[in-house]
């Protein structure tokens, strides 16, 4: 069958379009698809990091055991993929007097608390039962539909680990599930006073909203790649049939008539602009070319949009690792470099000291010659410290506590460290918020469990320092 030249050039059009406006919805899907998953796991690890960190270790500890003594001495355990069914409801019954104690509306109060501050839907704490393999509910913020201590979900074969190395946590995960549908889950271990984890900071962010948003956008943008693909794919065919077609078919017209000798003068009188056919077919082609870059630098203008949100939220994540008033590392920066020091000693590389410094009598400078003077007296003892331990990282802890992590050479020189340090709070000729007034205490890791452990034992000594320092005066 033979196939005209228009329709060949129409079908190459379409496919061209086509081909391209798919790989372009394909590819701002998955990237949009990706941005969305990454910020989300990183809300629910942040928030989970915050929960971990302020809650009442001993009421956890507490509502844990009394939850996992009903628990262990219950023989019929319903889970919670039988909801709503009488032997569901039986079970949950036995754990009825939990929820009645000081320890668990105490903890519920302040999860809401934190749930409302981050706009999120569900934070509990959980436990891992190592005989079922189970998640235990111990204690649920969800105002509507919460888990009721006692009740209990299967453990991912994913987070399996945790049966071995606790410490290991719930690192963000995304899931799609008949009864929760879309959610991002992590969890933060919480530690007791010994470093043994009690149990977990959990959080889930339901993403069926953002899910539907997201198809809705992809739709949205679908219907709009088709609009301009449609509306190319018709500028285009004109152009090709005006400036291909119909001149072949004005010379094929004229060399018929021609031939037939009906008018040998039509061919003289023909307008044709273009001087042959595949220079005119190569402008339609560089038009369309023209209308597809066009479209591919809004995507890459988008794509550019999306990239500098990524790096102000980076920029931001950055500040909350600095303290705004010395520019030394917070107190998030300070437990991101426990973390990695637990990773070494779990791999028996830690060989590191941790040394606590806390100023004296800063109240009463700041009421006797005012805040400026007080933030003063607070830089000017971090840039002692920074001078001293010039090789390590140096954190503000607290209002007037500074904690330094040594390693490497400073480990080595701690104790002429401290000593130097020491010496530069010795009485000087200049005003009081020049001087550095802070006790200074430090110890080295000897095979402690826990970054915890190491901490404690350096800070009792900088308070027995602080102790001595004031019977002296």
């Amino acid at each position: 069958m033979k196939i005209s030249l228009r329709a060949k050039t129409v079908l190459l059009i379409i496919l061209v379009a086509v081909v391209l406006s798919t790989a372009g919805i394909l590819i701002s899907n998955q990237r949009f698809s990706q941005i969305i998953d990454d910020m989300y796991r990183k809300r629910a690890n942040n928030v989970s990091q915050t929960v971990a960190a302020v809650v009442n270790t001993e009421q956890v500890g507490e509502l844990r055991d009394m939850v996992m003594d009903i628990f262990h001495a219950t023989d019929e355990k319903v889970s919670s993929e039988e909801w709503g069914t009488p032997a569901f409801d039986a079970y949950i019954a036995k754990f009825e007097s939990v929820e009645q104690t000081e320890a668990f509306q105490s903890l519920r109060e302040h999860l809401r608390a934190i749930q409302d501050v981050n706009e999120v839907d569900c934070l509990y704490l959980g436990t891992v039962d190592k005989e079922t393999t189970t998640v235990i509910y111990l204690v649920d913020a969800a105002y509507e539909d919460a888990c009721p201590p006692g009740c209990f979900d299967p453990l991912y074969e994913a987070n399996k680990d945790l049966l071995t190395d606790p410490t290991r946590g719930f690192p963000p995960y995304i899931t799609n599930t008949e009864t929760y549908g879309w959610l991002v889950t992590a969890g933060v271990p919480i530690y007791a006073q010994d470093g043994s984890v009690i149990c977990y900071a959990m959080t889930d962010i339901p993403m069926e909203v953002i899910r539907k948003e997201q198809s809705d956008y992809m739709l949205m943008h679908a219907g709009m790649l088709a609009a301009l693909t449609l509306g190319v794919c018709i500028v285009a065919i004109w152009l090709v049939n005006r400036a291909i077609i119909r001149p072949i078919n004005q010379l094929s017209s004229a060399a018929a008539h021609y031939r037939a000798g009906k008018d040998d003068s039509e061919m003289d009188h023909l307008q044709i602009r273009s001087r042959d056919e595949i220079q005119s077919l190569y402008e339609s082609i560089l038009l369309m070319m023209q209308d597809i870059r066009n479209y591919i630098d809004n995507l890459m203008k988008t794509t550019q949009e999306l990239t500098k949100t990524r790096i102000k939220a980076d920029e931001m994540d950055e500040l909350a690792h600095k303290d705004a008033l010395t520019g030394v590392g917070s107190k998030l920066a300070y437990d991101q470099q426990v973390e990695k020091l637990t990773q070494e000693m779990q791999q028996g590389t830690a060989r590191f000291g941790i040394v606590v410094i806390d100023m004296n009598d800063l109240k009463s400078m700041n009421d006797n010659y005012g805040h400026e003077q007080g933030n003063a007296a607070i830089r000017n003892t971090c840039k002692t410290i920074c001078d001293v331990f010039k090789h390590s990282p140096v954190y503000r802890f607290g209002g007037d506590e500074f904690v330094v992590v040594v390693k490497n050479r400073d480990y080595d020189n701690i104790e002429t460290l401290v000593r130097q340090f020491s010496d530069s709070t010795k009485g000087k000729d200049c005003q009081p918020w020049e001087k550095v007034n802070a006790a200074v205490g430090y110890a080295l890791y000897n095979g402690e469990d826990s970054v915890e452990v190491v901490f404690r034992r350096a800070d009792q000594i900088m308070y027995e320092k602080k102790k001595e320092m004031k019977r002296k005066r």
